[in-house]
């Protein structure tokens, strides 16, 4: 890494440094090392996807995948996918497109198939449409990621969702800030697979509500409520209910060793666990 040309004016301990002591804004370690055979090794301590080389081993040939893969995205329009029967080469293209901003209703029509058990939509402009297009294309989802998809994700949208998308197992809402009680409500009511949910940044949910989505979903094993307002009282009473559980929760200021991961960063649902 020190070799790159980006680096060149900055010392070996200066990058070290930064390394140990760089932190989230939860307070979390970004990186980790490990010094192994006279090397430094460093990785990111949160979730990212490497993706593989889209070209041959040591050339600038592109493989026969990543050329079908841009011909079929780059027509998508030209192929019906409804029957496709691999997952895997799905999210491919859902990704490729999301990466180059090519990803709206028109290409989701296309690619939003039975065959789908994981859809991320993270930061993608969707519509009241295609939330719909969703539960009735995908009957099959596990892990949905609407994360930055406020815009459009009301209560009742939500709830229509939860009610059509019975396996769902992980879920991150993070940043629909216009979802309220009625969500969770409707999580208790219809997702009775879950186990991990994500609602940090929304401050429209109330602690009691919070404490009986706990409660009612007794498959949960991860809660990502970082920035609530939770009480002592409700503090304490989350942890009474977490514990014998092995449930964890991700909340700022929450000490509790067996409740709360020591670094919240590695606890986070990695998209695509089952995602």
């Amino acid at each position: 890494m020190m070799e790159l040309d980006m680096m060149k004016h900055h010392s070996l301990e200066d990058v070290l440094q930064k390394v140990e002591t760089s932190l989230s804004h939860r307070g979390a370690k970004r990186f980790e090392s490990k010094t192994e055979n006279s090397k430094t090794l460093i990785r990111a301590c949160f979730c990212r996807n490497f993706e593989l080389s889209t070209y041959h081993e040591g050339s600038n040939v592109p493989t026969l995948l990543a050329n079908c893969l841009d011909h079929i995205t780059s027509n998508i329009n030209m192929y019906d996918l409804e029957d496709f029967p691999d997952e895997y080469l799905i999210n491919k293209m859902i990704h490729r497109l999301k990466r180059q901003k090519k990803l709206n209703n028109s290409t989701l029509r296309q690619l939003l198939v039975p065959i789908l058990e994981h859809l991320d939509l993270d930061g993608v402009y969707v519509t009241e449409g295609t939330i719909k297009l969703i539960w009735r294309s995908c009957p099959n989802l596990k892990v949905i990621s609407l994360k930055d998809c406020g815009y459009v994700s009301t209560d009742n949208l939500m709830e229509q969702l939860l009610k059509n998308l019975p396996s769902l197992e992980s879920i991150n809402l993070c940043a629909c800030k216009h979802l309220t009680d009625r969500t969770l409500k409707a999580l208790c009511r219809y997702s009775k697979n879950l186990r991990q949910l994500n609602l940090s940044w929304i401050r429209t949910m109330s602690e009691k509500a919070i404490i009986d989505l706990m409660i009612k979903c007794t498959q949960l094993k991860h809660l990502d409520i970082y920035d609530h307002k939770i009480s002592p009282e409700g503090r304490r009473c989350m942890v009474d209910i977490a514990k014998p559980r092995g449930l964890t929760v991700v909340l700022k200021g929450l000490n509790d060793q067996q409740v709360a991961p020591a670094n919240p960063c590695l606890m986070l649902p990695n998209f695509g666990l089952t995602w």
